[in-house]
């Protein structure tokens, strides 16, 4: 059954669209998890896990190597999600929204937590001896605009390249929502697809290409480098308001939905399959051949996969028993709840248990090993900076 006890009663009560569906707060935490597991594999020297099952190869690394997949995940979340309050404003079931409430609520929701890792990172550096960054670029994180002033190695914590690319889709999203009607979502959507596109495309072609993978990862990523995603889950939010007025079980979407999600979990599979064959472990990135020496999918992939997870979404958000049981069940909505915390904190904290080279448990299985140092202080860290941080702002932000 879903979790319905006080833990979760402020989350629901502050939701703008008036709708909160565990299952998309549980899928929030697997999408957080997914990201932290992927670095912590990342620090265990990238380990192939293929094994035989019943006469069967099977090989699950191109489902650990894809965790960075989890930022994708996010951003068709927010889409989804945000885009609800829009769709139910559209639709009249709830007030228009207010552009300096909105705005309101999105600086408590995201920036507390956020500063604050910032300055107990600061002061960590400040009592270990190490070097303090130039203020310029302290301050370029502090107001999220490192990603047009800032540089991948300025950044305190590497996960903050993925902040500023959300928060620029919260400044877009009041005019995307003007422009989001039934008649025009889908066209919305292709031009978004198509945009992404071509910046990718000529921004690689004529800028980046010679440029270091981090830098790549940088400045493909930048907007609009992802706004096809957090557009295709506002495409979702609008199909599941309309199948939601028209009444569920009446809607076509309703009686498809598990169609839709095998549809999106069979994409995003073969995607993560693609992308592992594309780029090898350890492969140089020659040029054409390989996903960052400018192969095709460099420029599509993150689209698609963008498409294939607002179906996951969708089919999640209309009722599924199986997705309900998986992600709506009160440990993986937990991790939803503090998702945010939990991706804010998960890297520093492998890195220096990885520093620190504690004792192998499990020598023959590394991954496992980090896992098991990582999994108790990440959860411990995330939830006081959940409880301490995050919560006394979300009552403030829903006291209004």
């Amino acid at each position: 059954m879903p979790a319905t006890d006080s833990l979760y009663r402020l989350e629901k009560e502050g939701v703008s669209a008036r709708i909160y569906l565990d299952s998309l707060t549980g899928l929030r935490g697997l999408a957080a998890l997914w990201v932290a597991v992927w670095h912590v594999w990342g620090f265990a020297g990238r380990p192939v896990y293929r094994f035989d099952l019943w006469g069967t190869a099977v090989d699950l690394t191109p489902l650990v190597r894809t965790g960075w997949a989890g930022v994708d995940v996010f951003f068709v979340l927010s889409g989804f999600v945000l885009g609800l309050a829009y769709c139910q404003a559209w639709l009249g079931n709830r007030p228009p929204i207010r552009t300096t409430e909105y705005f309101r609520r999105r600086l408590l929701r995201v920036l507390p937590a956020y500063w604050v890792q910032i300055v107990v990172l600061l002061l960590i550096l400040l009592l270990t001896g190490v070097t303090l960054p130039a203020t310029g670029d302290v301050l370029t994180q502090l107001l999220m605009v490192h990603n047009l002033f800032g540089d991948p190695s300025t950044q305190l914590n590497p996960v903050y390249w993925t902040l500023p690319v959300e928060f620029d889709f919260y400044l877009l999203l009041p005019l995307l929502a003007f422009l989001f009607v039934p008649r025009r979502w889908l066209w919305l959507l292709l031009l978004s697809v198509l945009l992404v596109v071509l910046y990718r495309y000529g921004l690689f072609r004529y800028a980046v290409h010679e440029l270091p993978v981090s830098q790549k990862v940088w400045w493909l990523n930048q907007l609009p480098g992802r706004l096809d995603q957090f557009v295709s889950g506002m495409a979702g939010a609008w199909l599941y308001s309309l199948a939601r007025e028209k009444g569920f079980r009446q809607s076509l979407l309703y009686r498809w939905r598990i169609a839709l999600l095998l549809a999106g979990l069979a994409g995003m599979a073969l995607l993560a399959w693609f992308i592992h064959i594309t780029q090898p472990i350890g492969a140089v990135n020659v040029e054409g051949l390989t996903y960052w020496g400018g192969h095709w999918s460099l420029f599509v992939w993150h689209s698609l996969f963008g498409v294939c997870i607002a179906l996951v979404v969708l089919a999640a958000a209309l009722g599924l028993g199986l997705t309900d049981k998986l992600l709506a069940n009160r440990g993986i909505m937990y991790l939803g709840i503090i998702s945010y915390s939990l991706y804010l904190w998960h890297f520093p904290l492998v890195k220096w248990l990885h520093e620190a080279k504690l004792p192998l448990l499990l020598p023959d299985a590394p991954l496992a090993n980090g896992l098991l140092w990582a999994a108790l202080p990440v959860l411990l860290v995330s939830s006081l900076s959940y409880w301490l941080v995050e919560r006394p702002f979300l009552r403030i932000r829903h006291s209004h």
